[in-house]
């Protein structure tokens, strides 16, 4: 994982690069710190599309239980510094932007951590619906380093029987 730790009143720090047509896809929300709109929800990924402007599509995808329909917001993003990939600007919910820095990014592009400058806000995602106990405890000791409280994390079910297991709710 590209990552780099500093203290938490230090600026976070982000990945070198990010090659943004490849980390483009469909990410599964394996953790979170969750907003009020995420609390609860199962299933939960974000869909990125890269769009002829330069902006981005990004489509939530979520359900409220397993036994409810799936659900979906429409949303954009884009890059407040064509240069920097690693530093977004999103807005899911009108009027609301808020900041989304790629804090970590394995080499393969399928696993990566997100995280808000105030440290209120963390996901890590993985292109796969599964995410290796290692790995995720890897980036919850990187996010830690860089002052976020994950305490606060909750893993998020991607399939019902992940519900009730340790560290899911």
């Amino acid at each position: 994982m590209a990552t780099a730790g500093c203290a938490a009143d230090a600026p976070l720090k982000t990945v070198g690069q990010v090659d943004l047509p490849r980390y483009m896809g469909t990410w599964y929300v394996m953790g979170n710190i969750p907003n009020f709109a995420e609390r609860g929800k199962v299933a939960t990924a974000d869909e990125y599309t890269l769009r002829p402007d330069g902006q981005i599509d990004n489509i939530y995808h979520y359900r409220k239980g397993f036994d409810q329909p799936a659900k979906t917001w429409h949303g954009k993003a884009w890059l407040p510094d064509p240069k920097d990939a690693s530093r977004w600007k999103v807005q899911l919910l009108w009027p609301f932007r808020s900041d989304y820095m790629i804090l970590a990014l394995s080499d393969d592009y399928r696993v990566s951590m997100v995280g808000l400058p105030s440290r209120k806000l963390l996901w890590i995602m993985s292109k796969d619906r599964r995410i290796d106990d290692a790995v995720y405890q890897r980036l919850l000791d990187v996010a830690r380093q860089q002052g976020f409280p994950v305490e606060q994390m909750r893993r998020v079910p991607q399939s019902p029987d992940e519900v009730g297991k340790p560290g899911y709710p």
